[in-house]
C-alpha cells in the first residue's frame, strides 16, 4: 500500500537567505520593538541566574541579550557572516565541549534552523547537569502566527517555521530536560510604529485574555542531574554482637576457681 504524502510547509534546509532576511529585519523599526520585549522578559530572568559559564547561541548577529547575566565568562555564537558575535559556527555543530556551560539561550534559532532537533540535541549536550536553557521563538498560535499565513507569499523576514513551546517541551523531555516554565509577550503584529499604534488595544486584550500566546515566547528548562546510588557491597558482613557481655563479677570467680 502506498501511503500519500504529509503536507506540510515547504521550507529550504539549505537557504541561507532566511537568516539574513530576519538579521536585516530585526534592524528596523519593528525589529527593534520585537527585541525590547524579549529583553523586558529575559531581565528579570537573567539576573537570578547563576554558575560560571554562559552562551548565546544567535540565527543573526550578536543582540546583546546577556548583559544582564551575572555570569564571569560569557560569549555569543552565531552562523557565518553574521557580525558582533564572538564565535562564527554551524549551529548544529557547535563548538562547546560536553557539559561546559551553565546557562546557553537560544534565540530564535529553531526557527531559522534547517536541522532543528539536531541543533538542540547540540546545546543540550554542551549544557552541565543542573544548568539551564532558555529558548527564544515565535509563536504559531499568536496574531503574528496567523499572520505569517496571509503574508507567506510575501516571506517577511520574521516568517520561519514556528514551532509550539508543547513540542519543544516534548522534545527537551526527551533530552533529559525539566521546563521550569514560560513566558510570552508582543501581542500584536510587527508593523510600523503608526501601525502598532492603531492596534494597541489588541496588545491590551493580549495580555489580559491570552497571556500565554503572544508573537514571541520564553521556555526555560533545566537539565537533570543524574544521582549516583552505590551499590550493596559483597562483602560478608559481620553481626555486631559477637562477644556476649559477662559481668565483671562473674568474670572473676571463674578465674579463681580454675
Amino acid at each position: 500500500m502506498q501511503l500519500p504524502p504529509l503536507n506540510r510547509i515547504s521550507f529550504n534546509t539549505g537557504n541561507h537567505d532566511q537568516e539574513k532576511h530576519f538579521d536585516a529585519w530585526l534592524e528596523s523599526e519593528p525589529g527593534q520593538a520585537l527585541l525590547d520585549a524579549e529583553r523586558t522578559m529575559l531581565e528579570e530572568w537573567m539576573r537570578r541566574q547563576v554558575g560560571q559559564r554562559a552562551v548565546a547561541v544567535y540565527s543573526s548577529r550578536e543582540q546583546g541579550l546577556m548583559e544582564d547575566c551575572p555570569l564571569r565568562w560569557k560569549m555569543s555564537l552565531g552562523p557565518a557572516g553574521f557580525p558582533g558575535v564572538t564565535v562564527q559556527s554551524r549551529l548544529d555543530s557547535l563548538p562547546l565541549a560536553k557539559s561546559s556551560v551553565d546557562v546557553l539561550l537560544l534565540h530564535h534559532v529553531l526557527d531559522f534552523a534547517g536541522a532543528p532537533h539536531q541543533v538542540l540535541r547540540e546545546a543540550c549536550r554542551s549544557i552541565a547537569p543542573g544548568g539551564k536553557i532558555a529558548i527564544v521563538g515565535f509563536h504559531p498560535l499568536s496574531m503574528m502566527g496567523i499572520a505569517r499565513w496571509f503574508l507567506w507569499r510575501h516571506r517577511p523576514g520574521w516568517a520561519g517555521r514556528f514551532f509550539r513551546p508543547n513540542r519543544v517541551t516534548d522534545w527537551l523531555q526527551v533530552l533529559g530536560f525539566e521546563v521550569d516554565g514560560m513566558a510570552s509577550g508582543f501581542y500584536t503584529i510587527p508593523f510600523g510604529s503608526q501601525g502598532r499604534q492603531r492596534m494597541r488595544l489588541f496588545e491590551w486584550l493580549g495580555s489580559m485574555l491570552w497571556p500565554r500566546h503572544g508573537g514571541t515566547y520564553l521556555l526555560v528548562a533545566r537539565k537533570r542531574a543524574g544521582v549516583v546510588k552505590p551499590l550493596p557491597s559483597r562483602q560478608r558482613k559481620v553481626p555486631r554482637n559477637t562477644v556476649v557481655p559477662v559481668p565483671v563479677a562473674r568474670w572473676g570467680q571463674q578465674n579463681r576457681e580454675s
